[in-house]
């Protein structure tokens, strides 16, 4: 049943994704996004630097209530698949923060809580000075 509400929920999270996110994306690889990267950093103006990082506990730490009031989904299923915790030596855990991982729409879901970030890490970005002048520094985002 999970599996038939992912199918439903991709093409809304398609429409609605950032240009640059490929991972857990239908159609998408990690090729892809070599091949943005390639493309961004292979210009007389491009960044110097590659800044990578990863989202700690990406899945572990989103609220439950963020992705009640945004996933457009039925609510009520939604919630008890949030809650719905996991099992790991015959002790039952229950989740109150995430999006457990296992789930075959936890991806999806992960990635539709992210969208947006790109633009806001654009506009966030700082601006510094480069022999007395202000520069802001291109950000190329692949996610």
């Amino acid at each position: 049943m999970q599996t038939l509400y992912k199918f439903a929920l991709e093409p809304i999270a398609e429409i609605t994704a950032d240009p640059n996110s490929y991972g857990f994306r239908a159609k998408r690889c990690v090729q892809d996004a070599v091949e943005q990267c390639f493309t961004c950093l292979n210009k007389g103006k491009s960044p110097k630097w590659v800044l990578e990082g990863a989202i700690k506990g990406c899945f572990d730490n989103v609220s439950h209530a963020w992705i009640l009031s945004h996933i457009p989904i039925d609510k009520d299923i939604l919630r008890k698949w949030l809650k719905s915790g996991y099992i790991e030596t015959g002790k039952l855990f229950p989740t109150d923060l995430g999006s457990p991982q296992g789930l075959s729409i936890s991806p999806t879901i992960c990635n539709m809580v992210l969208d947006g970030l790109e633009i806001q890490v654009k506009k966030k970005r700082h601006k510094t000075k480069v022999k007395g002048k202000a520069y802001f520094p291109k950000v190329n985002f692949v996610r």
